[in-house]
């Protein structure tokens, strides 16, 4: 890789990104630094710099301009990879090595930037200022390594494409330079707006512009023009970009820059950095080497397994020893369900082996009704140091028919008494349980898998410009309560009215359970079964309407999961889905024993699809805050104090 900075005075800068280039840019990288025309101090410092660095110096005895200087360090590298640097920049930990790991993911992309504070749509945590772009300054409590880190560490690496990509720092491949030549000197010379002619040239030739959005680059904004002279060099630029390209090519790049679904999330996320940091270090002093057990009796994947592993991970980012109990018989469907758990399971032959287990933890935590069963041996013994827990994730009592042992085993499990430290998940549930049976349990709040449900970057998402809506409901057969039948009438009703203007999608039934309800036999959908992962991140990316048309939901993790990939969740009121949801600005919210009110609502919307953009951007925007350290962190207080 050649790294090519270019130089106009400034020189305070300057000598912090080369310093910050040396630090952090490990061989086989060369560096090549284009003076162009800098006053006397700061071609000395350039001057010994280069000798004592082994950088190769191009000098311009006159400022001619920075397109013409990096056209200069463009003639001169050889590397695979160019990477034009700003000397306003900071690089970080690891920025070379992520942005050719995404030049290298797919062999079309041609050209990469990083993530920054200030380089218009690569910006995070936000977008703009008023009118102007945003300068986003370090959010207060971390360090540029600190967002650097935690950038990388959250970062689902997706590698967006757009149309453009702002040239503070833009890796360009050997291959590009061959094919399309360097920048555009007659029309850009001075500089500003060569960048985007050239990402234009790039996309003609049919190479896509990938973002890195594991790599962060800090941008000081350039002292080498006064405001004034930026703003006009800026104006100059656009007319002349306007008369060299298309007036609809340009508006279609800005446009799928403006709605790319991952840096809306990406910024989204970023602004809870520091937050995340805070609520770590916190948990770190208060319960660093405590033990806690989570009593899962799971094989399959679920939404509350699921809940309790991405907790018990921020756990142990608070320094807490996490692990979870299964039982033996269970082990071949749950490892398969889950093949790359980081979470110790401990799995014994029978329930009764839970209590020699448990000797090993300060806390043992129930997660469904018969769980608490199995950990009661623990409450009767008066000698026990264990803290004893019942994670409540829904009112389990509903599952089960009046009058049934199940129905009897539910509700017993929410009377233990004081011995077992309760709490649940939403108010809905909190409510419920004071309502049915007067016992009180304190709420910890709603919560996901906030890193691995992002969206992925699918071509014109914009359902306007796709000329289609695309729809996804959870069918769910064998569970009566997620109203399977009624799901979908609703659908059918949908396709019937509207055609081809838009596609149905549905998940969630099992292969070897019962059949999709009629009328499934009447209109063409298409059924992914049971699916996970990646691939239901997938189809939430491509999706615009998701459905959930259960009778009622506890919390809703999976209209949350759908929000995190941009798809407008329409949720049951009834449940816990308040929690998250707020209809008429993330989401809709619906009576689902009214499916002729339940039509009209998704009807409105398919009508005016135009309402579907604040929707998904407040929809991606408001749940990156319901972090899994949230409720981890009040797990723990409670639990310990």
């Amino acid at each position: 890789v050649d790294i090519i900075v270019c130089v106009h005075d400034a020189l305070d800068d300057v000598k912090k990104c080369l310093s910050s280039v040396i630090r952090y840019s490990l061989p086989p990288c060369r560096l090549i630094v284009v003076d162009d025309g800098s006053n006397e101090e700061t071609r000395n410092y350039l001057e010994v710099f280069c000798s004592q660095q082994g950088a190769t110096l191009i000098r311009n005895d006159e400022a001619k301009g920075y397109t013409f200087a990096a056209n200069q360090g463009l003639r001169y590298a050889t590397g695979l990879y160019v990477v034009l640097l700003n000397s306003d920049t900071l690089v970080t930990l690891g920025w070379i090595e992520k942005m050719v790991r995404c030049a290298q993911s797919d062999k079309r992309i041609g050209l990469v930037g990083p993530l920054s504070n200030t380089a218009s749509w690569q910006s995070i945590p936000e977008l703009r200022t008023g009118e102007d772009w945003a300068e986003n300054p370090l959010p207060q409590g971390l360090t540029l390594s600190e967002m650097s880190n935690y950038l990388a560490r959250y970062s689902p690496r997706r590698y967006p494409r757009l149309a453009f990509l702002n040239g503070f720092c833009l890796l360009i491949k050997r291959a590009v330079i061959t094919d399309i030549g360097l920048f555009d000197e007659d029309v850009f010379g001075q500089g500003y707006g060569e960048e985007n002619d050239y990402c234009l040239r790039a996309c003609l030739a049919g190479w896509s512009l990938a973002v890195a959005d594991d790599a962060y680059v800090f941008h000081a904004q350039s002292k080498s023009y006064s405001h004034d002279k930026r703003m006009e060099l800026v104006r100059r630029s656009d007319q002349a970009l306007a008369i060299k390209h298309d007036g609809g090519l340009i508006a279609r790049g800005v446009a799928r820059c403006q709605e790319n679904l991952v840096l809306m999330s990406a910024r989204a996320h970023a602004r809870w950095f520091a937050w995340r940091k805070e609520i770590c270090q916190q948990g770190l002093s208060r319960w660093e080497g405590r033990r806690v057990l989570f009593v899962l009796p799971v094989m399959h994947a679920g939404g509350g397994a699921n809940v309790v592993i991405t907790e018990a991970r921020a756990m142990r980012a608070m320094g807490v020893s996490v692990a979870l109990v299964n039982l033996e018989s269970f082990r071949t469907a749950f490892t398969r369900s889950y093949p790359q758990l980081d979470i110790p399971v401990i799995f014994v032959a029978d329930p009764g082996g839970i209590a020699l287990v448990a000797t090993a933890f300060d806390a043992v935590v129930a997660t469904a009704n018969q769980s608490v069963e199995w950990i009661k041996p623990l409450i009767k013994d008066p000698g026990t140091a264990i803290v004893l827990g019942y994670y409540i994730q829904d009112y389990e009592p509903y599952f089960f028919e009046e009058g049934t042992d199940s129905h009897r085993i539910a509700v017993a499990s929410y009377r233990i008494g004081d011995a077992l430290k309760l709490f649940t998940k939403t108010s809905w549930n909190a409510e419920v349980l004071w309502r049915e049976l007067g016992v009180s349990a304190p709420v910890v709040g709603a919560s996901y898998d906030a890193d691995l449900f992002r969206p992925f970057d699918e071509p014109s998402l914009l359902p306007i410009s796709r000329g289609h809506l695309t729809i996804t409901a959870m069918v769910r057969p064998s569970t009566p309560r997620r109203n399977p039948e009624g799901t979908m009438r609703i659908l059918y009703a949908l396709k019937k009215r509207y055609g081809e203007r838009i596609s149905i999608e549905i998940f969630g039934a099992e292969a070897d359970g019962p059949p999709i309800p009629a009328p499934a036999q009447n209109f063409d959908y298409v059924n992914h079964g049971q699916i996970f992962g990646k691939a239901l991140i997938r189809l939430f990316s491509r999706t615009d309407i998701f459905v959930d048309m259960s009778d009622y939901q506890a919390m809703g993790l999976t209209a949350m999961e759908a929000m995190a990939c941009g798809a407008v969740p329409v949720v049951p009121i009834k449940g816990g889905a308040a929690s998250f949801a707020i209809a008429g600005r993330n989401a809709l919210m619906v009576p689902t024993d009214d499916e002729v009110e339940v039509v009209k609502v998704i009807t409105a919307l398919i009508e005016d699809p135009a309402r579907l953009r604040p929707l998904r951007i407040n929809a991606i925007n408001d749940i990156a805050r319901f972090l899994p350290e949230g409720p981890a962190f009040k797990i723990l207080e409670h639990l310990f104090g």
